[in-house]
């Protein structure tokens, strides 16, 4: 990638077509540059890890649980109860992993697991009390750190950030299918 594209990408509010991704081939013809900006969206991605990761350390990991816990218990309370496979599929956790996190959440009775009644195969997990009670302290603070992200977008911007955030759900979801 040249210089110029690259600075185009970080600088430019108004773009050229090449700017924009697109290079010119031999007859002419606009064709995407798959080189275009790499390096800028590698970093912005990057960079959003890693706010994540703080967040996760700021809004999470104070009320003594992982994310893979957090998120589990967050899961289950929004849907009452749910089979190990389908809270495994989605925390995308593949079984024996999802199983380890449920065995610690039940090990701090804030999960109960039983088998299914009509097809014992099937393991269900619920909230107990207690864990109903973490979950919604988890979830309030999820909730109040979003609330001040949300706060601080440009005012009638919402809509924008949660397209582009979407778009680029969807490109992480068709580079790595077995990702998400």
């Amino acid at each position: 990638m040249n210089e110029d594209k690259t600075k185009g990408c970080e600088e430019s509010s108004i773009k050229t077509l090449e700017d924009n991704g697109y290079c010119t081939n031999e007859s002419g013809k606009n064709i995407p540059d798959e080189n275009c900006c790499v390096d800028e969206v590698g970093e912005m991605v990057q960079k959003l890890v890693r706010m994540f990761q703080l967040f996760e350390r700021d809004q999470i990991k104070v009320h003594g649980f992982t994310s893979s816990q957090c998120y589990s218990l967050l899961e289950i309370l929004k849907s009452g109860s749910l089979t190990m496979n389908e809270l495994s599929d989605r925390m995308n956790l593949d079984s024996s992993t999802m199983t380890r996190v449920i065995d610690k959440l039940v090990r701090d009775e804030l999960i109960l697991r039983e088998r299914d009644e009509a097809d014992r195969r099937i393991v269900l997990v619920a909230l107990t009390e207690k864990g109903k009670e973490a979950a919604l302290i988890l979830n309030s603070s999820v909730n109040e750190y979003y609330k001040k992200i949300t706060a601080n977008l440009p005012e009638g911007t919402i809509d924008e950030v949660l397209r582009a955030v979407s778009v680029l759900i969807k490109a992480f979801e068709i580079a790595n299918p077995n990702c998400c």
